[in-house]
Order: structure tokens, then sequence, then C-alpha cells
């Protein structure tokens, strides 16, 4: 059970690094959250920084173990967080939320939380996944498509309450993951997609393009209608501008 175990840190390097470490040592229990009030060297996609001002959000990893999992179906583990992190701030955000491939949830056109999913396949075959969540930082410099929930509503919010939610959604997606009804999840993903159907700006290789985004293959790969072909892009390999 994810974060039926919590453990709090005043501050570390990296949630996920912490993880990584316990597992090779032995000493993680499956699902214990780690959660830390201020990281020295939190970590995003494509090798960034998590910003995060030290105790106003929410930053933490938990890991479980990928023992028979078709490795096809590894996208599905960050669809199931995703989806577990819109469901867990609709109260705060209303409707206007959605999930920029691969793994950014936005509000508006601003992004409130990223995921930063770390598959190891050796020895001990798991996902360590790490959720930084904007809660109450409301300065964000030099960053002016980030925003947080106390941003939104214009009150501070009860970070416990709001973790307390999102480890309820987490569960509840990932019992509906473990059943092996990836259809459910993906349809549910695109649902919420970013420009789902809508024509978007990407760079690839430093090139800026035009496409229409038409979905997601089952690995996770993004749909882009471009000069009337479709292609299948790969986490990292475009990069999505809003």
């Amino acid at each position: 059970m994810i974060g039926k175990s919590i453990t709090e840190l005043d501050s570390v390097d990296s949630t996920n690094n912490y993880i990584a470490k316990a597992i090779e040592a032995g000493n993680y229990h499956w699902g214990t959250a780690i959660l830390a009030h201020f990281q020295t060297n939190g970590r995003g996609q494509r090798a960034a920084t998590w910003q995060s001002d030290n105790g106003q959000n929410l930053t933490f990893s938990f890991a479980l173990p990928l023992n028979g999992f078709d490795s096809r179906a590894y996208f599905s583990v960050s669809r199931a967080i995703s989806l577990a992190i819109v469901e867990a701030i609709k109260f705060h955000s209303g409707d206007n939320v959605s999930i920029k491939w691969p793994n950014d949830i936005l509000v508006g056109h601003k992004k409130i939380a990223g995921i930063l999913i770390e598959n190891k396949l050796r020895k001990k075959p798991a996902a360590i996944c790490g959720i930084g969540l904007n809660i109450n930082q409301v300065d964000f410099p030099d960053l002016p498509h980030v925003s947080s929930l106390k941003i939104i509503t214009g009150k501070e919010i009860d970070k416990k309450r709001v973790l307390n939610q999102l480890l309820e959604s987490l569960n509840t997606e990932w019992g509906i993951l473990s059943t092996g009804d990836f259809r459910n999840q993906k349809a549910r993903y695109e649902a919420k997609l970013f420009g789902l159907n809508q024509t978007i700006q990407f760079a690839e290789n430093n090139v800026i393009q035009k496409g229409q985004i038409t979905g997601t293959t089952e690995d996770g790969r993004l749909l882009v209608k471009t000069e009337g072909i479709e292609k299948a892009f790969l986490p990292k390999s475009i990069k999505l501008l809003y």
C-alpha cells in the first residue's frame, strides 16, 4: 500500500535518490513514502532541477516492485500517477486541469506538478516514483509558467489533507493498474491530455514545428499529426511548447 508508512525528512538531496540507496541496501519497505520538507538537489525531467521553497510544497517519493510487469506497460505507471494527481487536486483546481505529456500536470497553462519515474530493472525490478506538487509557494522567480494551489485559490492550503487525498488516489489508480486494465487508464489519461486534437507547437532537435496531438501509444509515445502524417514520439525526443 502506498503511503501506509511515511518517513518525513527535514532535508535530503533527492527523495528518489534516498529510496534508490535504501533499495540497494535492502532496507526499503515497498510503498513507504519518503517525504522531504526540502530537497537540496530535487530533480525533474530532462535533468532539470525541481525548485521548491522549504516546507511550502509536497515533495515525496515511493517505490513499488515491477516483478511480472510487462515492459511495454511501464509508461502506465506514469499514467496512473498523473491521473491520481488530477483527481486529488480537482477540488482546488476545478476542471481546468490537464496532463502535459509525458508527466506534468497543468492548471490552465501553468505547471503545478511534475513526476519523475525511474525504473530500476536490475536485481530487484522496481519503479521509483517522485512527485512534486506546488501547494503554498507563491513566488517562482524566472518561472512564468509555474503555479500553485495557493495561487489558484488565493488561500493557504492544508498540505497534510492534500497528501492524504493524493495517497488515496494513488492507491486507487495503482489498484486499477494491478488488474491490467490499461485501456481504462489510457482512455482517461488521453481525455485529460493537454492539446489533444489541437494544433500545438513542439521542438524536435531544436527545430520548432506545428502538429496536432491525436493521442498516445500503449507504450507511452505521443502521437502527433504533421502535414497529414502521424508520427509517434518517444519521451524526451520532443518538447511541447505552450
